[in-house]
């Protein structure tokens, strides 16, 4: 008798596992979700590039300024903050990346480097799970108080992480990367269109110091000047 039941059980337990797991959405499903949702892949397709203004809160520090980000595809990114008693710039021209801190440009740890070498998911690459060398949705859990699709990842060059998404719009509401010196943390707020396309307006990287929330103020689509991605050594 005891054994019987012990085997009920588990009979009960495996089958709710399976029921769960399959009613979890494939990744393709959960990209499609967000392609519809941000504007769809044909508004994406065109893009090349994008420049950003706004506004930056280091909000562990209780100092605020300004930011500006330029990003090309395949690979060039560069980020400016400035908040009036110090500047921090770092880049990736496409082969190396560079950060300066107010102590003069160094080069940029490996790590670093080898995540940002990888092609910018933006444009219509962005909207497809291809740019993983693989992913898997994991569960359905709860992300900054909102209900959401878990999504682990790995890189093409390696790298893990972990997406949300959220259940009821299909909106990508953050994305938390493993790193030697501890997660980095991604959360994406506030989505309003340009030019047709939804992006997210707040973006609040969050780190073992505390909180960089980014306000998006303005957004132009287009390839930046190549000048914007050169490196200083």
């Amino acid at each position: 008798m005891r054994f019987m039941l012990r085997a009920a059980t588990a009979a009960l337990i495996l089958g709710t596992a399976v029921r769960a797991e399959a009613q979890l959405p494939t990744v393709q499903q959960v990209y499609d979700r967000y392609a519809a949702a941000v504007g769809g892949v044909a508004a994406w397709k065109p893009v090349t590039g994008r420049t950003e203004t706004g506004t930056a809160n280091i909000t562990f520090v209780g100092i605020s300024g300004s930011y500006e980000r330029f990003m090309a595809l395949p690979n060039k990114n560069r980020l400016i903050i400035d908040l009036g008693v110090a500047r921090i710039d770092q880049g990736f021209d496409g082969e190396k990346g560079w950060v300066d801190q107010g102590q003069g440009p160094q080069p940029m740890p490996a790590e670093m480097t080898k995540s940002m070498a990888e092609v910018i998911p933006d444009g219509a690459y962005f909207l497809s799970p291809t740019q993983h060398a693989s992913a898997t949705i994991t569960a359905k859990e709860t992300f900054e108080g909102v209900e959401v699709y878990k999504m682990e990842t790995t890189s093409k060059s390696g790298g893990q992480a972990v997406e949300y998404f959220e259940v009821a719009s299909g909106l990508r509401r953050g994305r938390v990367t493993k790193a030697p010196g501890g997660d980095q943390v991604a959360i994406y707020k506030d989505y309003k269109a340009f030019d047709g396309k939804q992006v997210p307006t707040t973006v609040i990287q969050r780190n073992g110091q505390g909180d960089v929330v980014l306000t998006l103020t303005t957004l132009t689509f287009g390839t930046p000047a190549a000048s914007v991605f050169k490196a200083p050594f």
